[in-house]
């Protein structure tokens, strides 16, 4: 189900979708929260939380659905036997009392489940698509799909200037809240450069560690609750919202001092949403974008986002594409949305770059690709210039000519962009990284240390060891642990030691014979 799901559902369904990303749909609230708030008018926002989702899917209407969406009858009976020849069992007084079946609902947990449910929320999408204008979309709900909407957990929110929300939460049976709220564990309509923003980040961050806390660990164990669990509770917001500095030193302290006393977390561009705008060309959140920011032509980034930072996200993610634009190359299809001179498409340079006198006399500086292509006699590369071609200058054409020679223009196959940081020409966050560190004289052994067969005390000696060889002894005086290290490799107090000496230390745990 997995690879058909993209082609049932519709696109405003991004959480376990193949090619979508359950952060798009944040992205699209935010921006149109934003939106709304400048065009000075009002609108309401509602949100509606389902009780017991999983729980109370009706299996006759799930198996209906799937039969309307295609599926045949000898997948949709795999499907039954899968969710209805489970048995349950009650313990009462620590016996069991027997086993029984259940008659509805989906097992969280379960790989299958995601997809079922998946499908059974696109058919109440549709519904109140239809739904809305009569009001009927709560008894539609109950009655087909066995799902119900939690009116306590419900919210109704007005965005900008509302007079009558009191009377549509009435109705509705549901609370009146207010923005800045939640959505998808993400901030909705918050002005995402605010430190407060993070508060609640901050907040889960110190309850994890309230319980830790109270519990005497090693440091070996603390090194593992911070990479299992610390280190990851920021990133998913961090996935789509700019940490600012203060909030990184502030969460960086807290994991340090948990750490010692009881991995740094830095302002990073969202430079993976800019290369999926570019690549990305049916997704519903870049329609979105697409729509109200306009995009420039050729269709691989968005206008520069002109006006104040506040609610939307996307005007400091727009940023990000000066990051990554150097290292784009353009794969030649149709040619219709690559410049000829100005875009790196035919080796690793711009030909205006290449041929500066050329570009210089050109008769269109920002031509196609496709419109310096001559179908004529099976194809043939025709640049025009603003005059007549003087001897010294026909060298230089001939270069050209030359370059270009071997290219040709297809007209059913599609552009692409191309990242030249990776192997496979798809932008990663880890490429880059890669790619900006490559100053680093010595790289950190991460790898063997942090192998997850090495016993915590073992990485935590080396952790001491090689980092000493790094920073050296001063470091470890303040920190306190200077006594540690000098009994690990005998050096004195002010001695730092050599990275070659920690080689057959890390050989063993590669299992390397000397």
């Amino acid at each position: 189900m997995q690879k058909v799901m993209g082609k049932l559902v519709s696109k405003s369904q991004n959480a376990f979708v193949e090619g979508r990303q359950i952060l798009d749909a944040s992205l699209i609230a935010n921006e149109a929260i934003h939106s709304m708030q400048k065009s000075g008018g009002g609108g309401i926002l509602c949100k509606l939380d389902i009780e017991k989702a999983y729980d109370h899917v009706n299996w006759s209407f799930l198996f209906w659905l799937m039969e309307m969406m295609g599926f045949g009858a000898k997948w949709i009976s795999w499907i039954q036997w899968c969710i209805g020849t489970v048995s349950f069992s009650v313990l009462i007084n620590g016996t069991s009392s027997g086993f029984f079946k259940s008659s509805r609902g989906l097992r969280q947990g379960d790989p299958l489940s995601l997809y079922l449910f998946v499908t059974v929320m696109e058919a109440l999408s549709c519904l109140l698509k239809r739904a809305k204008e009569g009001g009927e979309w709560r008894s539609l709900i109950c009655s087909m799909s066995g799902l119900k909407v939690n009116i306590d957990k419900s919210e109704i929110i007005a965005v900008g200037r509302v007079e009558n929300v009191e009377e549509v939460a009435l109705e509705f049976g549901c609370k009146v809240s207010k923005l800045p709220s939640t959505y998808l564990g993400l901030p909705l309509g918050a002005r995402f450069k605010e430190v407060a923003t993070w508060d609640g980040v901050e907040e889960r961050l110190r309850k994890r560690l309230s319980i830790w806390k109270r519990q005497y660990i090693s440091k070996g164990g603390r090194m593992t609750l911070i990479r299992s669990t610390l280190s990851n509770m920021p990133i998913y917001c961090m996935s789509l919202f700019q940490m600012p500095r203060s909030v990184s030193s502030r969460l960086e302290r807290i994991q340090r001092d948990f750490l010692w006393g009881g991995g740094a977390l830095e302002r990073k561009p969202h430079l993976v949403e800019c290369w999926r705008f570019a690549v990305e060309r049916e997704a519903l959140w870049r329609q979105v974008i697409s729509a109200k920011y306009r995009e420039e032509e050729g269709g691989w980034r968005s206008c520069v986002v002109r006006g104040s930072y506040g609610v939307g996200l996307w005007k400091a993610i727009r940023r990000g594409w000066e990051a990554i634009g150097n290292n784009l190359v353009y794969s030649m299809g149709n040619g219709r949305r690559i410049r000829f001179w100005e875009e790196k498409w035919c080796g690793d340079d711009k030909l205006c770059s290449l041929f500066p006198s050329l570009y210089a006399i050109s008769l269109d500086k920002e031509a196609w690709v496709a419109d310096v292509w001559s179908h004529s006699g099976g194809g043939v590369w025709a640049p025009r210039f603003s005059k007549r071609i003087n001897d010294w200058e026909v060298i230089e054409v001939e270069r050209l000519l030359l370059r270009l020679q071997g290219r040709r223009v297809y007209s059913d196959v599609e552009d692409e962009v191309i990242w030249t940081k990776a192997k496979d020409g798809r932008f990663s966050v880890k490429s880059l990284y890669k790619d900006l560190d490559q100053e680093r004289r010595e790289e950190f052994p991460a790898n063997i240390i942090w192998n997850s067969l090495v016993p915590p005390r073992k990485f935590m000696e080396l952790t001491f060891l090689s980092l000493w060889s790094f920073v050296g002894a001063p470091l470890f005086n303040k920190r306190g642990v200077i006594g540690v290290v000098r009994a690990l490799c005998g050096k004195g107090k002010e001695e730092s030691v050599a990275f070659s000496t920690l080689v057959p230390f890390l050989d063993c745990l590669e299992g390397k014979k000397q």
